[in-house]
């Protein structure tokens, strides 16, 4: 125990000289993802998800020293993987391979300050960090396809119970509208459910890639994952309308706990659907 702290102590040195020209290598794309994750909320909830997760990952790592703050073999190659990556992105002009080098940045990170018996919870959280990397940038793109997608998968629930909706824009700027019982709901940015799909498909790359998993399981769950936040965040849209009548004056109360009640049980599914999952013996 004291040796190896001694030996921390011994590479603090060189260790802040390492990580200081790596965050230098990357560190416009580190700042651009920070002040997307402050500016676009959903994409600030996927983060928020991403880092809870990992905490309760984690809450049981068995033995070893709480920091231990020193590369070993693979942090050392995790490292490696984001120095390799960002040159070529920089050589090619590929910005794809600067999003697997945050990837292995993340990865890298974990390893270093709590060692190589994190491997498997490094390699899920390098790769849901690279995930959440590649959403963020496609945010604008996705936001009125999603809107639309909620807005017609809300409107298809009303039906069901005999309660027609009607869909379409308005106004200047355009707006999306749901008409139901002759009340209209405007299915805004934050309807689009972006965050409650990035947050599913997220957790799901971290929990898949953290435990010993068959890959047609694996492969299952990452393709559920964004099809229950969809459906969540539809039925989010579903029950806000239907409840609005009944709801008066406290609508915005009603409103904010049906959000947070469906993204967070969606988000225990999806934990509780990959702890189900068996692991492999090899």
């Amino acid at each position: 125990m004291h040796r190896t702290n001694r030996r921390s102590l011994r590479e603090l040195g060189p260790a802040v000289i390492a990580w200081a020209a790596l965050v230098l290598l990357f560190w416009r794309a580190i700042t651009w993802l920070a002040a997307t994750a402050l500016v676009r909320e959903q994409v600030g909830h996927a983060a928020v998800v991403l880092t809870f997760g990992l905490l309760f990952l984690l809450r049981d790592r068995p033995g070893g020293n709480p920091l231990e703050l020193r590369f070993d073999r693979r942090a050392v190659q995790f490292y490696l993987g984001a120095v390799v990556s960002a040159g070529l992105a920089a050589l090619l002009h590929e910005p794809l391979l600067m999003l697997c080098g945050l990837g292995f940045l993340a990865g890298a990170v974990l390893l270093f300050v709590l060692g190589d018996e994190v491997f498997r919870p490094a390699l899920g959280f390098g790769l849901a960090f690279t995930g959440f990397t590649a959403l963020s940038i496609l945010f604008p793109f996705a936001d009125w396809p999603l809107r639309v997608l909620a807005g017609k998968m809300a409107g298809w629930f009303l039906g069901l119970l005999g309660n027609p909706a009607q869909f379409g824009f308005t106004g200047e700027p355009l707006r999306l509208v749901l008409v139901s019982g002759g009340r209209p709901f405007e299915v805004a940015a934050e309807c689009n459910g972006f965050g409650i799909i990035s947050g599913c498909v997220l957790l799901a790359l971290l929990l898949v890639f953290s435990r010993r998993l068959r890959v047609v399981d694996k492969l299952m769950i990452l393709v559920l994952a964004p099809l229950l936040g969809l459906i969540s965040n539809a039925l989010r849209i579903f029950l806000i309308v239907l409840l609005a009548p009944m709801a008066g004056d406290h609508y915005a109360i009603m409103h904010e706990a049906v959000g947070v009640a469906l993204f967070f049980g969606t988000l225990a599914f999806v934990w509780w659907l990959v702890a189900g999952l068996p692991e492999r013996v090899r």
